[in-house]
C-alpha cells in the first residue's frame, strides 16, 4: 500500500512524500517477508521528481514560478 501511494505521489507532485512512503513500504516489506520493489520504485520516482523540479526551476521553466 505504501509503495503504490509513494509511486503516485513521487510521479505527480511530491518527491519528498514519495521517498518517505517508499521507505515505509520497504520497511513493511522486510517486516512481513514480501518484495520491496514498490518501495524502491517510489524512492526512485521521488528522487527523479526532485531532480526534474530542480532542473526546471533552474532553467526558469518551472510552471508554478511566475515572476
Amino acid at each position: 500500500m505504501w509503495g503504490v501511494l509513494g509511486i503516485i505521489l513521487g510521479l505527480l507532485c511530491c518527491g519528498i512524500l514519495g521517498i518517505v512512503f517508499g521507505y515505509l513500504s520497504i520497511r513493511d516489506a522486510k517486516r512481513f517477508g514480501q518484495s520491496p520493489v514498490l518501495g524502491y520504485l517510489a524512492i526512485a520516482f521521488g528522487v527523479l521528481n526532485i531532480i526534474g523540479s530542480g532542473v526546471l526551476w533552474a532553467g526558469g521553466n518551472y510552471p508554478l514560478y511566475n515572476d
